[in-house]
């Protein structure tokens, strides 16, 4: 079973969530035979160096897999197509930054084995959808065709920050993914939604899905909780002195339950936070002077 990180530019959360969510699978290492990260920031992960292939992509690279409609998140079905290439026959794990493993992975590999695909979670069939996003995409594919298939209001919508494949079928299921995905996006479909429904329906299609939730937890709706956790943690090791070995020792004993992985947070909340922010800015920046 192989694991599969993608991170672009320079923001240094990503590739501390990228670097923490790898060492939450290298706990395992008689399930992963190995830990991949595609990445154009390279110098990031010279810590990781001895434990996952660091794959470097060119800015022209990335420009080829947005493909002709520069769509972004194309860039997750080519690099998952490019590292089921790369071990086929074998499972591969996509996961977003923002995951860690938290339960023991055997029995999903057993799945996997056994020609199951997995995605992070049910959203439900996406024509039930209530948000603005989900009705206009549904407007946009009822009844259609793409990639051979004819939408379906039953057809369910995964959460796309997990992507499992059996990797069995010599290509077939990332490659029907792709084609869905340049199909919608050449045939007017708003692109937000695209990537990962395109995954869903072509997954589905090839095998049956099921949710990955019982082993990987995707903390997207807690970010701003679980970055400082994983910073403290992690400057905490640098500071003691820890090799990166020693990290990964250290990391089986951590408590990972101590911080919500989902936090519901009322966007009424958020609206006066913000307008209170507009209304009453901080004033009188000081900075120090560099004496010359």
């Amino acid at each position: 079973m192989h694991i599969l990180y993608c991170t672009f530019g320079n923001r240094f959360s990503n590739h501390l969530q990228a670097a923490f969510s790898a060492m939450s699978f290298l706990q395992q290492p008689d399930e992963v035979k190995s830990v991949n990260i595609i990445t154009d920031a390279a110098p990031f992960y010279q810590h990781l160096a001895k434990h996952a292939n660091i794959i470097a992509v060119t800015p022209e690279k990335i420009k080829e897999w947005k493909g002709p409609h520069d769509f972004f998140w194309r860039v997750k079905i080519k690099a998952i197509q490019h590292i089921t290439e790369m071990y086929n026959g074998s499972p591969v794990i996509y996961c977003d930054t923002d995951t860690f493993l938290y339960s023991n992975i055997s029995s999903l590999k057993a799945e996997l084995l056994g020609g199951k695909a997995y995605m992070h979670e049910d959203e439900g069939a996406l024509s039930t959808l209530k948000d603005k996003t989900s009705k206009r995409t549904w407007r946009a594919l009822k009844g259609r065709q793409f990639g051979g298939l004819t939408m379906q209001p039953t057809d369910h919508m995964y959460n796309a920050g997990v992507v499992s494949t059996p990797n069995n079928q010599n290509g077939k299921d990332i490659a029907l993914a792709l084609q869905i995905c340049d199909e919608m996006c050449a045939g007017g479909v708003p692109f937000r939604l695209v990537e990962q429904y395109s995954l869903s329906l072509a997954l589905n299609h090839i095998y049956t899905l099921g949710d990955a939730t019982p082993w990987i937890a995707h903390y997207w709706r807690n970010k701003e909780d679980w970055n400082p956790f994983i910073l403290e943690w992690i400057a905490e090791q640098q500071f003691k002195g820890k090799s990166f070995e020693e990290m990964l020792a250290g990391f089986a004993g951590l408590d990972l339950s101590q911080v919500p992985v989902i936090i519901k947070r009322k966007y009424t909340a958020v609206k006066w936070h913000r307008a209170v922010d507009w209304l009453f800015p901080p004033r009188n920046h000081q900075y120090v002077k560099k004496n010359m």
